[in-house]
């Protein structure tokens, strides 16, 4: 059995989405909202000209359309029927590229306080990894090592001694 943890090398590439949703900027926040709700993701790529630039999350057009910070509060009477995806989106978001490795891409959300980080190779966007993405990825490995564990604990059982 290897000492090795499979987490520490792992490259985001391999657990990144690769079904990227992307809008351009004149997209209105109610057709970004439709297609992620159409597409069941909780962010889009903004891009324009082919390149990447920006992204909005679900949490943006909440926090946009539903909170007074913005002056857009649709529930205080506030037309966010104007806005587009160039109003709300985080512009040139922290990326990473497809082979770093996932502690890596740990720090920078965490340093960030982000949970969607698009993926990159060579310019182009490649994928999105999520915080959920990951999660699940290390709950997968955790029920990996313990049935590992269990097998092992059943060999030393075997080979110990019995009490009478």
């Amino acid at each position: 059995m290897s000492d090795e943890r499979s987490d520490v090398n792992l490259r985001v590439g391999r657990i990144a989405r690769t079904d990227v949703v992307s809008v351009s900027t004149d997209t209105t926040v109610g057709e970004a909202a439709q297609t992620m709700a159409d597409e069941n993701v909780g962010d889009v790529i903004v891009m324009e000209d082919d390149e990447l630039a920006g992204i909005v999350t679900d949490r943006d057009l909440a926090m946009h359309l539903l909170t007074d910070d913005h002056g857009t509060n649709v529930l205080g009477g506030g037309s966010g029927a104007d806005l587009t995806v160039n109003d709300v989106m985080t512009a040139d978001p922290l990326t990473i590229e497809s082979q770093a490795r996932v502690p890596r891409l740990l720090h920078h959300m965490n340093q960030a306080e982000i949970r969607r980080v698009p993926v990159v190779d060579d310019g182009d966007v490649v994928g999105v990894i999520t915080f959920d993405d990951l999660v699940v990825h290390l709950a997968g490995e955790s029920a990996h090592v313990a049935a590992q564990l269990e097998s092992l604990a059943d060999v030393v059982h075997a080979g110990s001694p019995q009490r009478s």
